[in-house]
């Protein structure tokens, strides 16, 4: 598996996955190519973005991406997104793109990643050493 830094130009074809990936199980989201790619290209396009694509000879396999964040002592990482194409997932490719993003954040300095995860995507991130956040949690309201 190869890997490289996220380009504005990716956002086309990483939206198209991440369309793919998100509408299906377990998400079940609704987004249109349109949608996807503002979302990606707001995020490319923020000051502390970083982000790194996995691929091989038939091109794009998965993504990972977020943001820096500066905190009074140090910064942190916030994993906004990452997923593997549908018909590859389950085969190794998620668990060795985010070793790789995580080898790239630790030569960047970074002190810890954060995310946001389903439920039925916790056992995921748990063996890979990510533990639930004490005094933490997440909030919304509609508007």
């Amino acid at each position: 598996m190869d890997y490289r830094k996220i380009t504005i130009e990716d956002a086309p074809e990483l939206a198209k996955i991440y369309a793919e990936t998100f509408n299906s199980d377990p998400w079940y989201d609704k987004w249109t190519q349109k949608t996807a790619e503002k979302r990606l290209s707001q995020m490319i396009n923020n000051g502390g973005f970083f982000g790194i694509v996995s691929y091989n000879e038939e091109g794009i396999t998965g993504m990972i991406l977020g943001e820096e964040e500066q905190y009074f002592d140090g910064v942190i990482f916030n994993i906004k997104e990452f997923c593997v194409k549908n018909e590859l997932r389950g085969k190794g490719i998620g668990t060795e793109l985010l070793a790789e993003f995580e080898r790239n954040l630790k030569g960047m300095g970074i002190r810890e990643t954060v995310l946001m995860t389903n439920l039925e995507d916790e056992d995921f991130y748990k063996k890979r050493g990510f533990r639930r956040s004490r005094g933490i949690i997440y909030m919304g309201k509609e508007m």
